[in-house]
């Protein structure tokens, strides 16, 4: 009798570790918070181990579940209920999304300052500098608009030395046809400058900061040519100047070729440089910007385009900006 329910007993209890065990394998992790894939085509790997298998890829701005982490990985569930473990480096948290999308917003109307490509492999940031978090990453030759420009410090300079550096602003065309804006450092952004304003520049020893078409000069032999504005700096990275000279170079239908029409030097001119059409072909072409005067007050400075004649017209100082 006793031997009959010890038996019975036995049976029940290893019935219930069995449906136990079952249970705690096939449950579902109780959420820890969410995330968002930064790295497009991050790998979402069924296991931690060093042998393991991709389960998917991901995609940028995917929002991801978080349930467990391990070392640097962390399992997450997507959106389509597939679980697994991606890259800790790969997330951007919710605090890191709201903030991109406040940039984004920001630099909707931003006037583009150059067209322009990425020339390697490029981390785009949320601000400038190499430790603010990582928002996505560019490959070679991405097509990007510079929007702005601003400094960061960097403590890996040469022989340990702090160095400032320059950081682009700058919204990206991504392959699939979105668009993403962000931080890139200066250095691997490359401006796509027209060949006339390349020599220009390479004469002139300043780097290419902004360039813009303006009117187009009539030429009964070869067609109509676009005049042009460029601004360069003569800094060097770090600098409290986005540009430190503009010039503008229009075609010559006599002599066939560019001649320089206007060039101001010893500026401390910040972007963004606005230029402004008239409707009507003939009339005239306005560009402005902000210039540092010796005191630190950013003064707002118009110019006029007529024709091939370039004047300035008087304005107003305008209010000190905060940081620069």
């Amino acid at each position: 009798m006793w031997r009959r329910i010890l038996i019975v007993l036995a049976v029940v209890l290893v019935v219930l570790a069995v449906v136990g065990i079952w249970k705690w394998w096939h449950e579902t992790p109780s959420p820890k918070g969410e995330a968002y894939v930064s790295m497009n085509g991050s790998t979402l790997w069924n296991g931690t181990g060093l042998v393991r298998n991709r389960i998917e890829r991901l995609d940028w701005g995917e929002r991801l579940t978080l349930l467990d982490t391990y070392g640097d990985l962390v399992e997450v569930r997507t959106p389509r209920g597939r679980i697994g473990w991606v890259h800790q480096s790969n997330l951007m948290e919710p605090a890191v999304w709201r903030e991109l999308g406040i940039l984004a917003e920001r630099v909707r109307h931003m006037p583009t300052q150059a067209p322009a490509h990425t020339g390697v492999l490029s981390n785009l940031r949320l601000d400038p500098g190499r430790t603010s978090p990582r928002i996505g990453q560019l490959l070679p030759n991405t097509p990007v608009e510079v929007l702005a420009r601003g400094i960061a410090t960097w403590a890996g300079g040469p022989g340990g030395r702090p160095e400032k550096q320059n950081w682009l602003l700058v919204r990206a065309h991504l392959p699939d046809g979105s668009q993403i804006a962000g931080w890139v450092l200066g250095d691997f952004i490359q401006e796509d400058l027209p060949a006339p304003l390349t020599a220009y520049a390479s004469s002139s020893n300043v780097a290419p900061v902004a360039w813009f078409a303006l009117r187009k000069m009539p030429d009964p032999r070869l067609g109509p040519q676009p005049n042009y504005l460029m601004a360069g700096s003569d800094e060097p990275d770090g600098g409290a100047c986005d540009f430190t000279m503009i010039g503008v170079y229009t075609w010559s239908v006599r002599r066939q070729h560019y001649v320089t029409a206007f060039v101001k030097r010893n500026l401390c001119g910040l972007m963004p440089i606005d230029v402004k059409f008239e409707d009507d072909p003939q009339k005239d072409v306005l560009f402005s910007f902000r210039n540092l005067v010796p005191h630190g007050i950013p003064q707002k400075i118009t110019y006029r385009m007529r024709s091939t004649m370039v004047t300035l017209i008087p304005t107003n100082p305008s209010p000190r900006l905060p940081g620069r």
